[in-house]
């Protein structure tokens, strides 16, 4: 019985906790304000604790974790509103490496060796001290590097080379079922679908693994691993209501036949 209970316990506490960060925002550990990570360690910590002490009250535990979000949620809302309020909380960026230069007392501030420096250097496929112009240690710990002029990858306006028009490509089927969300942003139907997997040769929605629609046009199509996982392409073709007519803001698939929320906005241009 106490195993149940315990059991049961840890299955509420792990959904409100879910719920609480949900609410906190959607952000990477590894980009975490220092704040924002010791609050989560402190929810963490009253969360075990009232999972192994089955004589607590489970309100013990949820009251605290409330006031610890509300605190956080206030923290964040100063230091939206006040730079002084966010310099206090999250600090500011400091310079390792200024024209090439590396700044040894900055680095001694923040602890950070050469052997750091190099080593997220190498993570940006920068093997060489000598190409960097600028590297400044943010304050969720990452490094950002701006590499000298000489290393620095051309870009097509650099090269004076006409650019594609920017889009995103979508899922029409994901694991056998229809992303219908996908299907509405596109203005496309379940019988175009079909009618596309007639084409290559697949009888059900069912038997596909994925199938992608790219900007240009093309369908990319899996098929399920126990019909052999085969892979098929068709050629770039004009499709009503494509990504090539359209301006996307986003794009989201569930793992599911339909996703959730709308994320995607579309403008038809005139004429399509």
């Amino acid at each position: 019985m106490p195993m149940l209970v315990i059991f049961l316990r840890a299955s509420l506490l792990y959904l409100f906790i879910l719920f609480i960060l949900r609410l906190t925002g959607k952000r990477e550990v590894s980009s975490l304000q220092p704040f924002d990570l010791l609050i989560t360690l402190t929810i963490a910590d009253i969360a075990s604790t009232a999972i192994a002490d089955v004589n607590m009250p489970l309100l013990y535990s949820i009251v605290p974790i409330l006031a610890i979000f509300l605190v956080q949620r206030a923290m964040a809302y100063l230091g939206m509103k006040s730079g002084r309020v966010r310099l206090a909380l999250c600090g500011s960026p400091l310079i390792l490496v200024r024209d090439g230069v590396l700044q040894e007392s900055t680095m001694r501030q923040a602890n950070y060796t050469v052997a750091d420096l190099t080593e997220h250097l190498r993570e940006r496929d920068i093997f060489d001290l000598g190409q960097v112009a600028f590297a400044i240690l943010e304050t969720n710990g990452s490094l950002s590097v701006m590499q000298h002029g000489q290393y620095q990858q051309p870009t097509l306006a650099d090269l004076s080379l006409p650019s594609d028009k920017a889009a995103l490509s979508h899922m029409l089927i994901l694991d056998g079922r229809l992303c219908r969300h996908a299907l509405r942003n596109l203005n496309l139907s379940e019988r175009y679908v079909r009618d596309q997997l007639k084409a290559m040769h697949v009888k059900r929605i069912a038997d596909v693994f994925f199938l992608q629609l790219s900007p240009d046009g093309s369908l990319r199509l899996q098929l399920q691993a126990q019909l052999g996982g085969g892979l098929r392409v068709t050629p770039p073709h004009q499709v009503p209501g494509s990504p090539t007519n359209q301006r996307f803001v986003g794009v989201g698939c569930g793992l599911g036949g339909d996703p959730g929320p709308a994320m995607t906005e579309t403008q038809t241009e005139t004429g399509a």
